[in-house]
């Protein structure tokens, strides 16, 4: 099962909050999500993946697609709040940079996008 969460960010991002397991039955969900934040004419996205403790490679498919379409309309896209299985996924397929990865960083140590 996967909930997903869109609201505004700061300097017009807009942030998309995924919790449960992104994998092939709920990666449409995910691209979904990702399609109308982007549709809405912000100029960044961030997917915080703070709540997702399962990614497969069609989650890992769905935030490529993402990024290179977000990069193609001049939007900026990044990932953050990726930790256990779910940063690993995202460090073995060699897509952190391409994602533009935050590293997670616990509540309470000075991450000012709360």
């Amino acid at each position: 099962m996967l909930q997903i969460r869109r609201t505004a960010g700061r300097d017009g991002q807009a942030v998309v909050s995924a919790e449960g397991q992104v994998d092939l039955a709920t990666a449409p969900e995910l691209a979904g999500a990702l399609a109308e934040a982007q549709g809405c004419g912000v100029n960044g996205i961030v997917v915080d993946l703070t709540g997702v403790d399962f990614l497969d490679s069609a989650g890992v498919r769905v935030l490529v697609e993402a990024a290179r379409e977000a990069a193609a309309a001049d939007v900026a896209l990044s990932v953050r709040g990726a930790t256990g299985w779910v940063a690993r996924v995202l460090e073995i397929t060699g897509v952190e940079e391409y994602l533009h990865v935050v590293p997670h960083q616990p509540a309470g140590s000075g991450d000012v996008d709360r």
